[in-house]
């Protein structure tokens, strides 16, 4: 098990999906992506503090996005940078010019779906954020494991995992250091799954997300291994990912 800020720094899926945005290609920008795109450039947010935004990395072919911040925090916002200039940026519908601020996001203790739509002409891109408060009671760990089970016990999903222990060659991942993992027994460890988890399967360089649980049961062998990186909030899992041992 990690801290927070372990996983935020050795564990995201950098790129869950690559998806094709444009239906034709245009002539090329100078910066190489096509002029008349719908796609931002980079996305940032105000809570550089407390905010744990899952992928780490902006990536402007993923759309989707988890941004959990402190139990405390009441005014995030974001910045859009459009890869075209002459895009238009609405945040929940409000219109923000390309690398400003949007307006404040109004926050309660209930998750929410922030929309971020770049159109250009008839063409148009919705990035979402899914933006959750971050009970400062409630713990976050992370840790890898092959997922032996995935069955219903009553109502709730459960997920049987043998977890292993990953070892990290140096102290800072920014640097490049990679990870390694042992198995020496098996160990069985059976968690809840949390009604709202998020399920990824596919490679740790371009996975996808399911849309329910059944789906995940139904692709997560899809790619031949069923070593996965599990994340608990307290012991119910909120979301699943394959492993990588380049983490």
């Amino acid at each position: 098990m990690t801290s927070v800020k372990t996983f935020i720094r050795h564990i995201l899926c950098p790129s869950l999906a690559l998806l094709t945005l444009l239906s034709c290609v245009p002539a090329q920008a100078d910066d190489g992506y096509a002029s008349g795109t719908t796609l931002l450039r980079s996305l940032t947010h105000n809570c550089p503090n407390t905010g744990i935004m899952l992928p780490e990395t902006f990536n402007p072919y993923q759309t989707t996005y988890l941004l959990t911040v402190a139990s405390w925090v009441s005014r995030p916002t974001f910045t859009p940078v459009a890869m075209d200039p002459s895009a238009s940026i609405f945040v929940n519908g409000q219109y923000v010019r390309s690398g400003e601020t949007s307006p404040v996001i109004p926050m309660t203790d209930a998750p929410q779906a922030v929309t971020i739509q770049v159109s250009n002409g008839t063409a148009s891109t919705t990035y979402t954020i899914y933006l959750q408060r971050r009970p400062s009671e409630r713990r976050t760990r992370v840790s890898a494991g092959y997922i032996q089970n995935i069955y219903l016990k009553g109502t709730t999903w459960r997920i049987d995992a043998d977890l292993v222990t990953i070892k990290y060659s140096g102290n800072d991942y920014s640097s490049g250091n990679l990870s390694t993992f042992t198995n020496k027994t098996v160990e069985h460890y059976d968690y809840e799954v949390d009604p709202n988890c998020l399920f990824y399967y596919g490679v740790k360089s371009n996975c996808y997300r399911a849309n329910n649980i059944t789906t995940f049961m139904n692709t997560y062998l899809q790619y031949g291994s069923p070593l996965y990186t599990i994340v608990y909030i307290e012991d119910k899992i909120v979301a699943v990912f394959p492993y990588g041992a380049d983490f």
